[in-house]
């Protein structure tokens, strides 16, 4: 019974996220999930006490997953090009997953408006930060900097970058992520 209770819930899970995506927070429906995940309406009701908490499941998923590919930076070779390439990764998520994007900047808004959805934003923000902060503590920079305030700046840069270029699609996220890299290496000790 188990199995069932956890098939269902990915099932609501699964269809929300399509759902959302496709329709924004307002224009959904649990009606429509309920339909694109094939059970009854009254199953979301017993899983989530709202709409608003069905999507901050997913928010919550989606960050996860988020910082499972931020984590692919570790993995990056320790050189000269270190930072283009770090910023390469959420640069290039940007394109993959759109979607979740989306909801991510929705979610912001929505989460905004509730002391739950405040929190969520909060850690959401904080793990963006520990894994930007990661990758600052691996680099030589200059005793000067306050490498959380800068995880903080460089976090919510990505953030403001992918908002852009979803805004506008016209808009040169490959240049200003060279501009960013620019400013990031004056912070490094050169030999």
């Amino acid at each position: 019974m188990k199995n069932a209770t956890g098939d269902t819930k990915n099932k609501i899970i699964d269809a929300a996220y399509r759902v959302l995506a496709e329709q924004g927070f307002e224009k959904a429906s649990t009606k429509e999930i309920a339909k694109q995940a094939g059970i009854s309406q009254g199953l979301i009701n017993y899983y989530f006490s709202s709409k608003e908490d069905l999507m901050f499941e997913i928010f919550h998923l989606e960050s996860a997953r988020y910082i499972e590919e931020m984590n692919k930076i570790s993995e990056i070779p320790l050189n000269e090009n270190f930072i283009r390439h770090a910023l390469a990764v959420p640069k290039n998520m940007v394109h993959q997953y759109p979607d979740w994007h989306r909801l991510r900047f929705e979610l912001f808004a929505i989460g905004l408006r509730s002391e739950a959805g405040r929190k969520e934003i909060q850690q959401s923000l904080e793990a963006g930060k520990q894994q930007v902060l990661k990758s600052l503590n691996m680099l030589p920079l200059k005793e000067s900097i306050n490498k959380k305030a800068l995880a903080s700046i460089i976090n919510v840069t990505i953030d403001g970058l992918a908002l852009e270029q979803m805004a506008d699609p016209d808009f040169d996220i490959d240049t200003a992520y060279l501009t960013l890299i620019d400013l990031l290496e004056t912070y490094l000790i050169k030999n």
